[in-house]
C-alpha cells in the first residue's frame, strides 16, 4: 500500500491530508473514498481503519484533518449555525484542488452529517455515502453527555486532554471548545439537517450504535424516514459512538459490499 501526506493550500489556510492507495502504482480512474472525521477527531484518530477499508476494497482514499484540528490550520471564528454547511463548501474546494472526479464519503458523528450535508447538493461525481453515528439532529440526551465530557476534560491531570494533545498539539483547547460549546450552546439547539436528507438522491449505508453515549437512534430513525434515495441502515448492539472500532468486522464487510456492488 502506498501512502503520500501533503498540505493543500485553500483559500489562505491548509489542509493536512493523507492519501492511501491499495497497490504499487496509482489507478486514476478508481473511484476514491473520502473520510471525514468527527468532532474531536483527525487523520491519526481513525487509526488503521482507513488502511483496512482501503485493503478489503481496493478503492484509494483521501483521509484529512478538518479546518482546525491536527495539522491544519487552526480555527480562527466562531462556529454559528450553519458551520458544517461552511464547511461543506471548504469540502468542495479540497476536492477540486485534489482533482477527484468520483467518489464516495465516509463520515463519522459530525463528519456524517458533513457527508449529507455535501450529497443533498447532488455533487458531480458522488456516487455513494455510508455514515458512522452521524448527527442529524440536536437532541436533549446531547448537551448533558458533552457537559459530562467537559467535566472529565477539565479535571487535574486530565487523561483526556493528554490524549487530545498528540492529535491536536496547540490547537487542543480550540478544537474542544469549539466542539463543546456549539453543540451545548442554546442557539444551536434548533440545529437539524432533515431538509437536507429529503435531498439525498445517491445511496447510503448508515450505521449507529444502540449505546451510544451522545445521541439516541432519533439521529439514524431520521435517516430512514427522510432519505428516499436507496439506503442500507445497521443499527447494531452493544455499540458505542465508534461503530468502526466496536464492530470493525461487521463494518468493514457491510462497506465492502455496499462500495462495490
Amino acid at each position: 500500500m502506498l501512502c503520500q501526506e501533503l498540505f493543500v493550500p485553500l483559500s489562505g489556510i491548509n489542509l493536512f491530508v493523507k492519501k492511501l492507495f491499495p497497490g504499487e502504482t496509482v489507478d486514476a480512474e478508481l473511484p476514491v473514498m473520502v473520510f471525514l472525521h468527527e468532532g474531536l477527531g483527525s487523520v491519526n484518530q481513525w487509526k488503521d481503519f482507513p488502511e483496512k477499508i482501503v485493503k478489503a476494497t481496493g478503492f484509494p482514499a483521501i483521509v484529512y484533518d478538518r479546518l482546525g484540528y491536527g495539522k491544519s490550520s487552526p480555527l480562527l471564528e466562531t462556529r454559528g449555525l450553519d458551520y458544517i454547511h461552511k464547511e461543506e463548501k471548504l469540502l468542495n474546494q479540497l476536492l477540486a484542488a485534489l482533482h477527484i472526479k468520483s467518489y464516495f464519503l465516509v463520515g463519522h458523528s459530525e463528519g456524517g452529517s458533513l457527508a449529507l450535508i455535501h450529497a443533498a447538493q447532488h455533487p458531480k461525481g458522488l456516487l455513494k455515502t455510508v455514515t458512522l453515528s452521524a448527527n442529524t439532529m440536536n437532541e436533549a440526551k446531547i448537551k448533558p453527555s458533552i457537559l459530562e465530557v467537559v467535566k472529565t476534560y477539565e479535571k487535574q491531570d486530565s487523561k483526556l486532554k493528554t490524549a487530545l494533545q498528540k492529535y491536536h498539539g496547540d490547537k487542543t483547547d480550540s478544537v474542544f471548545y469549539a466542539w463543546s460549546k456549539t453543540w451545548t450552546a442554546d442557539f444551536f439547539s434548533q440545529w437539524n439537517i432533515i431538509e437536507a436528507l429529503k435531498q439525498i438522491e445517491v445511496p447510503l449505508l448508515a450505521f449507529h450504535g444502540r449505546n451510544d453515549q451522545y445521541t439516541s437512534l432519533q439521529q439514524i430513525g431520521n435517516i430512514r424516514e427522510f432519505v428516499s434515495a436507496p439506503k442500507t441502515i445497521h443499527v447494531l448492539d452493544q455499540c458505542s459512538h465508534h461503530p468502526h472500532f466496536d464492530h470493525e468486522e461487521t463494518v468493514i464487510k457491510a462497506m465492502k459490499d455496499f462500495l462495490k456492488e
